[in-house]
């Protein structure tokens, strides 16, 4: 400490002494004093000497502006007390949803991990730049339907997992540098308690879809982590299987027509071949049997060969561009023709509001490019069966009433 630095401080202090008022006399005179010049000695002394001026000027400055001290004590607390840890998610044994509509993400890796030892099994899907809009659905079995073909395709596990993710592509060679060679995975068979394996089941239109199969139906918590983007999926390893799981089909009256069974899971069929077929009909009704009635009826183009569209019926309402559709109830379908459109054949409603036990509302989503697309609210979540039907070709979707 300079000789020059210690004159300045000394007269600093004193002046500002001199100028508080508010000190007893005595308490001035004890300043003055501490402040004296003395003969320096050791390095120590100096060292206690110049605490001790900081520690006054502190008291002086806090009688003139009493916010000093919170401005130099709140840094200290920081240190002494460390923040608080996050409170961990909660595992949801229900359908989940995130993320913003209209942010373009390329899907860079998929990352299986076992976490045993804290109770579930991880998969990390990285990103490059934000986390796409996503929806996340459960089911009560491992068969999902590939979009946009309609197929059924059945996965390891008796339980499922359906990730949706939009406004999404895939990374292919030509990427950014720094990501692996092949792109991310197609079908990753990590065999864990809960997490069996993990396919794509569909990437059409910025849409990419993976169906995880699961040891049975179990309770999910996801995370939407930052630098870099992850969006991670943890499914629950203990406490037993969920208590909720997805629903499951109710007995129904029995009647002479051999139907098929209810499922609580995605439909899809159809035939994605020849011209596209036009949409001429849609209605809806309540059957006694035990369940809402959605009828889509199509006819073929001027020379063309009937036949039913390539369908997917999932348990979503957002229309192509991962807007969030609002319908009456609280839960919904989405139902996607491809090569379809009703632009200039169907001259009906397009936005039905029959009120029936749980059919709710039936609306049009979207009409572009041969791709058709309707939304059905509904009162509550429900098991669906759909039948395919010639003469004249329809879709029919029975939707499950208590």
């Amino acid at each position: 400490m300079s000789d020059d630095f210690e004159k300045n401080l000394r007269d600093h202090l004193h002046h500002e002494a001199e100028e508080i008022r508010e000190f007893p006399r005595r308490l001035r005179g004890r300043i003055r004093e501490g402040i004296a010049p003395r003969a320096r000695a050791r390095m120590s002394p100096q060292l206690a000497l110049a605490g001790a001026l900081v520690l006054v000027a502190v008291a002086v400055m806090a009688v003139r502006n009493p916010q000093i001290v919170t401005v130099v004590v709140s840094p200290i607390k920081g240190i002494l007390q460390p923040s608080p840890s996050p409170t961990p998610q909660p595992f949801l044994c229900q359908d989940q949803s995130g993320a913003s509509n209209g942010l373009a993400a390329i899907l860079m890796n998929i990352r299986p991990a076992s976490h045993g030892a804290d109770g579930y099994d991880r998969v990390v899907f990285d990103f490059s730049g934000e986390i796409p809009s996503w929806d996340l659905t459960r089911q009560e079995s491992a068969t999902f339907v590939r979009d946009p073909s309609g197929q059924n395709v059945t996965l390891e596990g008796s339980a499922g997992l359906k990730l949706v993710l939009r406004d999404a592509d895939v990374y292919a060679p030509t990427g950014p540098a720094g990501s692996l060679p092949g792109g991310p995975p197609s079908d990753l068979k990590p065999a864990f308690t809960s997490v069996r394996e993990i396919a794509q089941i569909g990437y059409s239109e910025k849409v990419l879809s993976y169906g995880i199969g699961l040891s049975s139906s179990r309770c999910v918590r996801v995370l939407q982590l930052h630098n870099p983007s992850r969006l991670v999926v943890d499914v629950a390893t203990s406490g037993g299987p969920s208590a909720t799981a997805a629903p499951t089909p109710l007995p129904t009256i029995p009647s002479a027509t051999d139907l098929t069974p209810f499922s609580c899971q995605d439909h899809g069929g159809g035939s994605d071949a020849g011209p596209a077929m036009r949409l001429t009909d849609v209605r809806v009704a309540h059957q006694p049997a035990g369940y809402d009635r959605i009828v889509f009826e199509f006819a073929p183009p001027a020379g063309g060969t009937a036949h039913l569209p390539a369908y997917t019926v999932s348990r979503q309402v957002k229309d192509p561009s991962g807007m969030d559709v609002t319908m009456k109830g609280s839960s919904g379908l989405r139902i996607v023709f491809h090569g379809a459109s009703g632009a200039d054949s169907y001259t009906g409603s397009r936005d039905l509001t029959p009120g029936l036990p749980v059919l709710q509302e039936v609306e049009q989503l979207g009409d572009f490019e041969a791709v058709l697309s309707w939304g059905a609210g509904l009162s509550r979540s429900s098991c669906i069966r759909t039948l395919e039907l010639n003469n004249p070709t329809r879709l029919v979707i029975d939707v499950q009433t208590p």
